[in-house]
């Protein structure tokens, strides 16, 4: 982006356009509707703080398919059930996937699973209403305690939608028995802070 280029950013978007994504250099409204399987018109029509979609620079900001603003990152909270140790606590980071589609990431501070019970991992899900649950086992860092982590990636067919929960719950891999929900969220259009 030039000097002379301003950055074009709507000040809202449509309903189901609620997602946004930042132009990077080479990027074109063709490829850009094929990364987030829209009508490259229906894109067109959802930003029309671009007069010619032939123009497009990087920086600019477009709406695009979702109907959760995007990115979106979410606290996570205790279900209260279970006292958890001080500086116990998660977030889930709600964005479009690497190759097109939408991902949850989840990162928390959390202790040993086995402080739930007979447990030696967690779990982080996304339930989509009418859609179901997607899941993965988070992934420890070496502190102590540890920061798990992962990402959830979501197929082309699931999009996220308000009140889609999140959840983290300890696991037990070799039974494949679950805990119950230590930490939870639910995505609504307010809770997402960009």
């Amino acid at each position: 982006m030039s000097d002379k280029q301003v950055r074009r950013v709507p000040r809202s978007c449509p309903p189901a356009f609620q997602g946004r994504y930042t132009v990077q250099p080479g990027d074109t409204f063709f490829n850009i509707a094929q990364m987030f399987r829209t009508r490259l018109e229906a894109l067109a029509v959802n930003n029309r703080h671009i007069n010619d979609p032939n123009l497009i620079n990087a920086g600019d900001v477009l709406c695009v398919p979702g109907l959760i603003p995007y990115p979106c990152c979410i606290v996570l909270s205790s279900t209260l059930q279970f006292r958890l140790p001080f500086g116990t606590g998660a977030v889930a980071f709600v964005n479009f996937a690497p190759q097109g589609g939408q991902a949850v990431s989840f990162l928390a501070t959390l202790p040993q699973p086995s402080s739930f019970g007979n447990f030696d991992n967690y779990v982080g899900e996304i339930y989509i209403p009418d859609i179901g649950g997607f899941g993965n086992q988070l992934f420890p860092s070496i502190q102590n305690p540890p920061t798990w982590a992962t990402r959830i990636e979501l197929p082309t067919f699931a999009s996220i939608v308000p009140n889609s929960r999140l959840v983290i719950r300890p696991v037990n891999s070799k039974t494949g028995i679950s805990g119950d929900v230590i930490l939870y969220a639910t995505i609504r259009s307010g809770s997402c802070h960009l």
